[in-house]
């Protein structure tokens, strides 16, 4: 398929077509979807060393968008506009995903972001972003706890093929490593 496009637009530009039929064929390129595998192999930073996991490929029909989710965790739309993936072996451990249309304001989205966590817990306080995930465009990110466990906020800015996103992860307190939620949350894309 490339190979064909690449030799019409080199017969194009050698034959001199016009240049509006020359950039609809580089759109029309470039809006070709590349092709999802139904299972792809992850290899990330986990706990001070490197772990590789196989992931699945599930749609949400909730929210329109696909992303990969790990071995040992489960995908479910837990409401309207709102979907969990979990922990099979720890369910309190769990990620809320919670997509947004392009015209939601991003200022509106980050307040409602804290609003989210101070309702379950007294202080949030604001994290690092450019310390969390370097393939994801967070916006903002918040953690709050309690006794028992931590909440964290992310709010991801619209990215290429993903949307603007919100995750709110829940963990207990003696889990600190969030790398295999927000690698998940990497491969989100518009369906």
């Amino acid at each position: 398929m490339k190979k064909k496009i690449f030799l019409v637009c080199f017969i194009c530009l050698m034959s001199g077509c016009s240049t509006a039929f020359r950039e609809e064929l580089i759109n029309t390129q470039e809006e070709i979807p590349k092709e999802r595998l139904p299972q792809q192999k992850f290899t990330y930073p986990y706990k001070g060393s490197s772990r590789t996991d196989v992931g699945y490929l599930k749609r949400s029909t909730n929210q329109n968008y696909t992303l990969y989710v790990l071995e040992g965790y489960e995908f479910t739309e837990e409401e309207p506009r709102k979907d969990v993936i979990y922990n099979q072996k720890n369910d309190a451990l769990w990620m809320r995903i919670e997509v947004f249309p392009p015209n939601k304001s991003v200022e509106e989205l980050n307040k409602e972001t804290k609003e989210i966590l101070r309702a379950g817990f007294s202080e949030v306080a604001p994290l690092d972003t450019h310390l969390i995930h370097h393939n994801l465009e967070i916006e903002a990110a918040y953690k709050a706890s309690d006794d028992k466990s931590n909440a964290y906020g992310f709010l991801v800015r619209k990215q290429n093929q993903h949307p603007t996103f919100r995750l709110t992860i829940f963990a207990p307190k003696s889990e600190r490593d969030l790398t295999p939620f927000l690698e998940m949350a990497r491969t989100l894309q518009n369906a």
